[in-house]
């Protein structure tokens, strides 16, 4: 089966249980997805199926919208209040408007150390492999771009609306938060509400996979800084020949009558070369 599909994964489980439940409901064993959601996080998944597994290098991975809760007081060395609290201390009293200012040195572009528990490979071994052997190992610092970082308390419960760049870890900046308060913080929810200008809101349940999947085009999940152009010539396109064009963009994609064709790199002999078909 070859489509794209939005759904809304629960707390609880992990991303790839649900991707195992899709490829039970839609009989499809190629499956991909455009972000990892960690058990305890909720939200929205873009999963990929059948021959749209082509197009993952190519999707939408910037601008991700996440809701998430955190608490003062603790450290964990997960970031969260899921993982071994290492450190505590009573916190001190903060005003929305004292937290929102120290939340605001984080907005533009920054550094990153990403955390232990973490899918990065170093070596060829995920982190979150070592961590769980007890393993800490030093990580390098890696740019990312946050947007917004709002903060509100409602209820006595801290609340951060933030939209950052892929690779952004919240838990992070919670962590980050909290240091920069002098405090403990750690993350107690999170959800992730929009990918780019694809929304949570547009999802379907696990409940309703079987009867009211959401599917949506290959455009609506291209990375919009790739441009989409008309090939002139289908024929080439389709058998991969290289092109030139009178643009400088280094990657393009190539459609023809609502048809993704493929995605054609700049060289440096000028022409445009297939990097891969996605038909």
């Amino acid at each position: 089966m070859d489509a794209i599909l939005l759904l809304n994964k629960p707390a609880g489980m992990t991303s790839f249980d649900a991707v195992s439940r899709c490829r039970r409901v839609f009989h499809e064993r190629k499956i991909g997805h455009c972000g990892t959601l960690d058990p305890n996080a909720s939200g929205l998944m873009i999963l990929l199926l059948g021959r749209y597994t082509k197009f993952l290098p190519y999707c939408i991975s910037n601008h991700k919208h996440y809701h998430a809760t955190f608490v003062f007081g603790s450290r964990t060395d997960s970031g969260d209040i899921w993982g071994q609290v290492t450190d505590q201390k009573t916190p001190s009293p903060h005003s929305q408007e004292s937290v929102q200012e120290a939340a605001n040195r984080f907005l533009g572009d920054t550094m990153q150390v990403p955390p232990m528990v973490s899918a990065i490979k170093v070596n060829g071994r995920k982190l979150y492999e070592l961590a769980r052997k007890g393993i800490e190992i030093e990580r390098k610092p890696r740019p990312i771009h946050v947007s917004r970082m709002q903060i509100s308390l409602e209820d006595d419960i801290w609340h951060l609306d933030a939209v950052v760049s892929g690779g952004t870890y919240i838990r992070t900046l919670i962590t980050d938060l909290g240091d920069a308060l002098g405090e403990y913080a750690a993350m107690s929810s999170l959800c992730r509400l929009g990918i780019e200008s694809v929304r949570l809101d547009q999802a379907c349940t696990l409940e309703q996979l079987e009867t009211s999947p959401v599917f949506v085009s290959p455009e609506t999940i291209l990375d919009p800084a790739i441009p989409i152009l008309e090939a002139l010539d289908e024929d080439s396109v389709i058998h991969g020949r290289s092109v030139r064009l009178e643009a400088d963009d280094p990657l393009v994609i190539f459609r023809n009558s609502g048809q993704i064709l493929a995605a054609y790199r700049k060289e440096e002999d000028g022409l445009y070369h297939c990097q891969r078909g996605l038909l």
